[in-house]
């Protein structure tokens, strides 16, 4: 059977001023003269949509190779919806299918058709465009509200239904049983010493399972740390998400300490088990189960942790631990290249390389780097020496920078008091809070510097000397020198940055 001409016609309703089904299929037996014809005729459906009886059956046709061209009487038939349109003209030019229409003298098989197709199929573009901003629009701007957004519903909590600005949505209650669970774990990962692997040994050891009756896994577990729902959110955390780059929709008054809260990535394209910057954070209606002051510390060490290489197992470098890679955070380890016809050769690799979809870091020369890693302590430290003799003889780095922070606090509660007289009740509660906890750090800082007077009389002066004689210093006891002076170094072809601790 060869293919023939179609011929679709609609009419949703009977009216005096609409043409009927015939009389459009008369129009457009006009031109198909001489042509085999087939029509197909949807009476009673509206043009909303292509749900529709007949126009389904044309379609199937068309799949099927036995249509060489469609014909209507207006576009319109088709679908009043561009988009609709568009779709169909696609699955039209997929079957090598022309499209005619009578009134609009629209044949795809001529040129001019086929410009007037482009046109449509642009705006078609546009209105999909459109639709999807739309969609992106009304997520961003349900979630800054606190709106439940789906997904699956984190270990500790069940779902209840809740309603927010008048609109019916979802919050999480505490199941008490996971509660507990959670709490616990919590509590022994914020433990210097404890890693994921010990607490899921000690839940696997006491039959502590998740919903499913499965173990807990290690990569789980931390996602269940990083997760801000568990967090009763204060001024601490605010100041915890403010000081990592993180947006923050609400004010920092509303962090009184009893709601949890979400945390979405947006467009941002780092992962939040590497870096809180540039994500967003909003307050959830539902109330959190583990202290700010627990939370902080348990986000603070995973974010340590993230992809760290271990400085017991170090065999190759001193930085190990320290040195990171400027295009994805993860750890940079050394690896040392044997040959036989000169000196082996170290380099720096970035440990997320070799996973799929990987980082594209390449190799550093690992004497080079190391060289001006320890150059730039040398002149860190006659830095120090100067700063020291302003400061008073025998003050360690870590009492310096236990000062610095403490004239950092210190301004920081003078700027507050400016604000005390133009504070409403609201924000006077919010000022209260912080100079409070400003000043309970203060008096910690204070203790740390008397201990540090009484038990830490080594100086830069000692430290100094280590370097004099680096050569001859072990791995280990390189590594210890680095770990009073660095807090992080990250590391690219192009540059390096170093984050001191002093």
């Amino acid at each position: 059977m060869s293919p023939f001409d179609a011929i679709y016609t609609r009419q949703s309703v009977d009216r005096i001023d609409s043409i009927s089904v015939e009389s459009q299929a008369e129009f457009c037996k006009k031109e198909a003269i001489g042509r085999e014809v087939r029509v197909y005729t949807d009476k009673g459906y509206s043009g909303k949509n292509i749900d529709r009886p007949a126009f389904q059956e044309l379609m199937r046709d068309i799949e099927a190779g036995k249509v060489r061209r469609v014909i209507v009487y207006r576009l319109d038939r088709i679908s009043r919806s561009v988009l609709d349109f568009a779709n169909v003209i696609d699955v039209f030019q997929k079957h090598h299918v022309d499209f005619v229409s009578t009134m609009e003298k629209f044949d795809t098989g001529t040129p001019i058709g086929k410009a007037m197709l482009m046109i449509v199929m642009i705006f078609a573009q546009l209105e999909r465009e459109t639709i999807q901003q739309r969609v992106v629009d009304a997520y961003s701007s349900r979630s800054r509200r606190g709106f439940y957004m789906g997904g699956r519903v984190p270990f500790g909590f069940a779902l209840k239904d809740t309603v927010i600005d008048g609109i019916p949505t979802k919050m999480y209650e505490p199941v008490e049983r996971e509660a507990e669970i959670v709490r616990q774990i919590f509590s022994m990962y914020a433990q210097p010493q404890t890693s994921f692997g010990d607490i899921a040994r000690y839940l696997e050891a006491h039959g502590i399972t998740k919903r499913d009756g499965k173990l807990f896994s290690r990569s789980r577990l931390r996602d269940l740390i990083i997760n801000p729902v568990y967090v009763r959110a204060d001024y601490q955390l605010y100041d915890f998400f403010k000081a990592q780059g993180t947006n923050i929709v609400n004010l920092p008054e509303d962090f009184a300490g009893t709601n949890g809260a979400y945390l979405y990535s947006g467009g941002n394209q780092k992962r939040k088990t590497i870096s809180l910057e540039g994500h967003t954070l909003v307050l959830a209606p539902h109330e959190g189960l583990v202290d700010a002051k627990t939370w902080i510390k348990c986000r603070s060490k995973c974010l340590h942790n993230q992809s760290a290489a271990k400085p017991v197992k170090a065999r190759a470098t001193w930085l190990a631990g320290k040195i990171k890679c400027a295009h994805c955070g993860y750890a940079l380890t050394a690896k040392i290249y044997h040959c036989k016809t000169k000196a082996d050769n170290r380099y720096y690799l970035c440990t997320n390389q070799n996973h799929a979809g990987g980082c594209r870091f390449g190799s550093l020369h690992a004497d080079a780097v190391d060289e001006i890693v320890l150059e730039e302590m040398r002149k860190k430290l006659a830095e120090f020496k100067i700063l020291s003799k302003n400061k008073g003889e025998g003050c360690s780095p870590q009492v310096v920078k236990l000062k610095s922070r403490i004239d950092t606090l210190e301004r920081e509660i003078a700027s507050l008091l400016d604000k005390v007289a133009s504070a409403n009740e609201t924000v006077m509660k919010y000022i209260n809070h912080r100079i409070a906890a400003l000043d309970a750090e203060k008096k910690e800082l204070c203790i740390q510097i008397a201990e540090f007077d009484e038990q830490r009389p080594d100086d830069a002066g000692e430290i100094s000397g280590y370097l004099e004689y680096w050569e001859e210093l072990s791995i280990s006891d390189k590594i210890t020198v680095v770990d009073v002076l660095i807090e992080r170094i990250t590391a690219s072809k192009e540059r390096l940055e170093i984050k001191w601790k002093i």
